[in-house]
């Protein structure tokens, strides 16, 4: 999987996020901000996908453990298993706490 990477830093309702990864120019900072609820603004990492010209974000974490489908470092397999084949997606990071 081949990623551009980006480091964008933006802000959204006070909080600071890096955009980290952006496949096939996907981050659109309105987009993101429209999107975005509550309950996403408590993860340490955002992953936006496009599918039928729909942004859906997902919620990560960093974690020792590995079985965790929404540990950031089992992203790859969530692109390859809940994203269509292709599609475009991002990465962006909480930057503080």
């Amino acid at each position: 999987m081949e990623i551009e990477q980006s480091n964008l830093i933006f802000e959204v309702d006070g909080i600071i996020y890096e955009l980290i990864y952006n496949f096939k120019d996907a981050f659109q900072k309105e987009s993101f901000e429209e999107r975005l609820v509550d309950v996403l603004k408590n993860k340490p990492f955002i992953v936006g996908d496009i599918s039928h010209e729909k942004l859906r974000l997902t919620g990560f974490v960093l974690t020792k453990d590995s079985t965790n489908s929404k540990n950031i470092n089992n992203l790859e397999d969530f692109i390859l298993e809940y994203c269509n084949f292709g599609s475009p997606f991002f990465v962006v990071k909480k930057r503080n706490s």
